[in-house]
């Protein structure tokens, strides 16, 4: 069940999420641009009918360009220099969020064994409730780890990752480069075409 992942887990995708690392073990979709910290995203289908079509046609070319790019970020994150700085941002992000608010993370787990243990008794009802509350504290635990990922001790580490993954791609495909830039463009596009709030 994806709302009751293990809490290391749920550190990298949400570190993921944040940084554009793709997914070592294919949770993340490569093709869908990330989302903005801490905000809420719609149905794929509510946001396409939300969207113009000049917002539309930025999204698809976001797509074709991760599409393009994903093949060449699994292959950088095949160097073990690379994994090894990427698991050791997530286990100190992970520390400093238990640190922080072990209780949301006692309160995951201890949904988590209630999930396994209705769904072995087949109570499909009582695993949807399950789920439903694990929705909330994974909210919360993704809005605490935004928080820490800004501390400028874990900061630091996240942006010389960043700079290492960027060469190592380049290196395998010379055009890596101008493909990120043009997907930072995109994105900072889509996020000046946003609603701001009132």
């Amino acid at each position: 069940m994806d709302v009751l992942m293990k809490s290391k887990t749920l550190a990298a995708l949400a570190l993921i999420a944040a940084f554009g690392v793709a997914a070592c073990n294919g949770d993340a979709d490569p093709d869908m641009p990330p989302p903005e910290p801490g905000a809420e995203q719609p149905a794929p289908e509510q946001q396409q009918m939300q969207m113009d079509p000049e917002a539309m046609e930025l999204m698809t070319e976001a797509q074709e360009l991760q599409q393009r790019l994903a093949p060449v970020e699994q292959e950088a994150m095949e160097d073990e220099e690379l994994a090894a700085q990427l698991a050791q941002i997530q286990d100190q992000v992970e520390t400093a969020m238990r640190d922080e608010g072990p209780e949301l993370f006692e309160q995951m787990e201890q949904l988590e064994a209630e999930f396994m243990a209705a769904q072995e008794a087949g109570d499909e009802q009582r695993a949807q409730e399950i789920g439903m509350e694990a929705q909330g504290i994974e909210a919360e635990l993704r809005a605490l780890q935004q928080d820490v990922l800004e501390r400028p001790e874990i900061r630091g580490p996240i942006d010389e990752f960043e700079e290492a993954r960027r060469t190592k791609m380049i290196e395998i495909d010379s055009e890596a480069g101008e493909i990120m830039d043009r997907l930072e463009e995109i994105f900072a596009e889509m996020q000046e075409q946003q609603p701001q709030p009132r």
